[in-house]
């Protein structure tokens, strides 16, 4: 009698292994995909922050106001400066955000003066899909500070 048989796996046996491997394969995706959304917020409130530390810049180095034009129900917002007739920066507000209308300070209201100065200091409250942020702005020309809250 020989040491290994020649029959092989049956069919049932087959099936088992591939649904082990698949199942063992799939485990990293579904972390992959929670750490994908969660850095995609995160970019996404990067770039926010970098857009209006520019518009401050812009406003100083140009002389002349900027202000956010934020357009929640058409998914959009853009860096408008008082001299040109184009919006100097417009992007795409993904899905799941929104900003509150209820503070004092509100985005769309938000502007620098000719001297990169905010026109109103304050809070700001943004709530993305898995965490909440306040935008700081502080008196004169002060860099905005982000905070992150669950």
């Amino acid at each position: 009698m020989s040491l290994f048989s020649s029959k092989g796996y049956t069919f049932p046996e087959a099936i088992v292994v591939l649904l082990i491997f698949s199942v063992l394969a799939a485990v990293p995706f579904i972390h992959f995909s929670s750490a994908y959304e969660s850095s995609r917020e995160d970019h996404f409130v990067q770039q926010l922050q970098a857009d209006l530390v520019y518009s401050q810049h812009y406003a100083y180095t140009h002389h002349t106001s900027t202000r956010l034009d934020w357009k929640e129900d058409e998914s959009y917002y853009a860096l408008i400066g008082n001299d040109r007739s184009e919006p100097l920066i417009q992007r795409t507000i993904p899905e799941g955000f929104f900003a509150p209308t209820a503070s004092k300070l509100q985005f769309h209201k938000l502007s620098y003066t000719e001297k990169g100065n905010i026109k109103k200091a304050g809070t700001i409250s943004l709530h993305g899909p898995s965490r909440s942020y306040r935008f700081i702005f502080q008196i004169g020309r002060g860099r905005l500070r982000v905070e992150t809250s669950s």
